[in-house]
C-alpha cells in the first residue's frame, strides 16, 4: 500500500515563518522612516503656508508703515493663530530698508518648526522686495 503524502512538514512551515517574520521586521523599519519623512513634509508645507500668509499681510500694508524691524511670533498653530497648547511654529519677520536698492524694502519671513530654532533644515523661508 502506497501512501500519497501531500502537504508541508513542520520544518518547512517553521522556515517559511522565520523568513516572513524577517521580511516584516524590515518593512516595519521602512514604515517608521516613511512616517517620519511624511511628518517633516507636512511641517514644511505648513511652515511655507504660514510664511506666505505673512508676506501677503506685509504686501497689503502701506509702504510707509512697514518698519525696519524683526518681529517674532511664537506658538503658532497650522492656521497661523497663537495657541500655547498646540502651536509648534515660530514665525520671524525681518524687514531691511534700502536693500537691495534705494527706496526698497526686503521682507524675509522664516518659519521654524523646531523647538530651539537652530536646526536650519527645520524651517521655511520666503522673501520678497517691496517698493512704493
Amino acid at each position: 500500500m502506497r501512501r500519497n503524502n501531500k502537504g508541508f512538514s513542520l520544518v518547512e512551515i517553521t522556515l517559511a515563518l522565520m523568513i516572513g517574520s524577517i521580511g516584516l521586521l524590515a518593512l516595519s523599519g521602512i514604515l517608521t522612516y516613511v512616517m517620519k519623512i511624511n511628518r517633516m513634509a507636512t511641517d514644511i508645507s505648513i511652515a511655507t503656508a504660514l510664511a506666505r500668509q505673512k508676506i501677503e499681510q506685509v504686501k497689503l500694508t502701506e509702504y510707509n508703515k512697514v518698519q525696519n524691524e524683526t518681529e517674532y511670533e511664537y506658538n503658532l498653530n497650522a492656521s497661523g493663530e497663537s495657541d500655547a497648547a498646540t502651536g509648534m511654529y515660530t514665525r520671524v519677520t525681518e524687514v531691511a530698508v534700502n536693500q537691495p536698492a534705494f527706496n526698497t524694502k526686503t521682507v524675509s519671513v522664516s518659519v521654524y518648526f523646531s523647538p530651539d530654532m537652530q536646526e536650519t533644515e527645520k524651517k521655511a523661508v520666503v522673501s520678497t522686495i517691496i517698493y512704493p
